[in-house]
């Protein structure tokens, strides 16, 4: 999306939008080039030509200075109730209807949508994230691909600093999509090495360096537990680290850990072949640490961050990992693997002791690890656990509310601490079979990262979803980037 502040078209512009509350009078008099549009309306809405529901997109034809107008209006309910997450539905669903009317120039009155209820950098955040998110597609692998779509929309305004409000939007769901772009790519394509590159090359420009460890390295510098789930491909695993130092030299990082399982087929404790299907989004957590550094570095955030990434293919070989082989962590632990399809807890082991190395403030790491966590809360929500960090795990989940993210806390108890030492020939076990699958790969996890405060969040419901929303299409959602970095600006400001 392109758009101008309070500047006049060259050409006439034939499609009007304006923000339509369930009480008109809560707005100020509606003008456009000088003349009211109030009474209409009202009018219309009382025959019901158009709606105030949140969210509603109507569209009907009026006239001002005797010149026809296509007039779009977006219901937004009453404006005392309207909500964050309300906001997304509004400009969400103007977006989508836009798009799909192939309406590529409109004119927009933001005051409309802005009221003392409401704070006008909310609601031009909104405006730039729905406008990038909302309408994200993925067809790279299609032969009949449409031209990508460009919409330019004049914005009138009385309000001060709205286009960095909209910038800061867009730049967000500009990072949301690069997740999604990254967690689409078919796995013949994506393999580590390919992704390993993609990242470098996304950051050649930026002041984010990479530093990407192949498999050899990866055997010779001992991630014995990252080598065990990538031996099995012929396409060997990669570590990737990403470092932006945008705070001060001696400041201790924020380290960002990301589950990068490019394709995951179980290994020898394979999947079913229903279960095998849509396994390359196994990478979602790792994709969207990417999002989050790039977010962070187009911010120019005042925080010095390091991003790792563990990722593999786990396939089946003769040199695959096999139940009842033990392998050396990169920490010195031995691990006895009883089940080949709990690997994700093995990278992120070798890829959180390591972050340890960078000793950082705090750890967080995502990963699509556990079907336990969807059942225990349903696959919209995200799993948090925490290791010393009760203090970060409560802020954080206050700005998952905030910025209409799903994310619930559980326990990692001493059971479970026990639980993940419960070998006979090893230090730990990667499995258990009883219940609180999702707690046993929290402590094993949080295990590596020894006393440094740690948060684990669980994204396996919530990384994708299975049909659209007002926040765009089914498939990847870039879950958890919009609360980290969020969380980030209120954290270091």
């Amino acid at each position: 999306m392109n758009f101008q502040i309070n500047k006049e078209s060259k050409q006439p512009i034939e499609t009007l939008v304006i923000g339509l509350p369930d009480h008109i009078n809560q707005l100020n008099d509606v003008k456009y080039y000088d003349e009211s549009m109030t009474d209409q309306l009202e009018t219309l809405k009382q025959h019901h030509i158009i709606g105030s529901s949140v969210g509603k997109v109507s569209s009907t034809m009026f006239y001002i200075n005797n010149q026809p107008k296509r007039l779009l209006t977006v219901g937004l309910g009453n404006l005392k109730n309207l909500s964050y997450q309300q906001l997304l539905k509004v400009w969400g669903h103007t977006f989508q209807y836009i798009k799909a009317e192939h309406i590529n120039e409109a004119e927009l009155l933001l005051d409309t949508f802005i009221s003392k209820y409401n704070h006008p950098s909310e609601v031009a955040k909104a405006f730039g994230l729905q406008s990038e998110q909302a309408i994200y597609q993925f067809d790279n692998y299609k032969s009949d691909k449409k031209a990508p779509y460009q919409l330019n929309i004049s914005i009138q305004t009385t309000h001060k600093d709205i286009d960095s409000y909209i910038q800061e939007g867009q730049q967000l769901g500009q990072s949301i999509n690069l997740a999604r772009e990254l967690s689409q790519m078919p796995p013949n394509i994506l393999t580590p090495k390919y992704f390993a590159e993609e990242i470098d090359d996304h950051f050649k420009e930026s002041e984010v360096t990479v530093d990407i460890k192949d498999a050899e390295t990866i055997v010779s510098e001992g991630f014995g537990l990252l080598h065990a789930v990538g031996k099995g491909s012929v396409n060997g695993p990669r570590l990737i680290t990403m470092t932006y130092n945008g705070g001060k030299k001696d400041e201790a990082p924020l380290a960002l850990v990301g589950k990068g399982i490019t394709y995951d087929s179980g290994g020898y404790s394979i999947k079913s072949k229903m279960g095998m299907q849509t396994m390359k989004f196994d990478m979602c957590g790792a994709a969207n640490v990417v999002g989050m550094i790039d977010s962070i570095a187009k911010l120019r955030l005042p925080v010095n961050v390091v991003g790792i990434i563990a990722s593999a293919e786990n396939m089946i070989n003769e040199a695959s990992m096999k139940p009842d082989d033990v392998f050396t962590a990169l920490n010195g632990e031995t691990v006895e693997m009883l089940n080949s399809d709990a690997e994700g807890r093995m990278v992120l082991g070798d890829a959180v002791f390591y972050a340890t190395q960078f000793q950082p403030h705090l750890i967080l790491d995502f990963a699509t690890l556990t079907g336990a966590a969807v059942v225990a809360l349903g696959e919209d929500k995200a799993a948090a656990f925490h290791s010393h960090a009760e203090n970060e795990i409560n802020s954080l989940l206050d700005t998952a509310r905030a910025v209409d993210e799903k994310v619930f806390e559980l326990p990692v108890t001493e059971t479970e601490g026990q639980l993940i030492k419960k070998s006979d020939v090893a230090d730990l076990v990667n499995h258990t079979n009883g219940h609180g699958k999702a707690l046993f790969a929290a402590a094993f996890i949080t295990h590596f990262s020894g006393q440094t405060p740690h948060i684990h969040f669980d994204i396996a419901g919530p990384a994708t979803i299975n049909r659209a929303t007002f926040k765009g299409p089914k498939g990847p959602t870039g879950y958890m980037i919009p609360t980290v970095i969020e969380w980030m600006k209120q954290q270091y400001k």
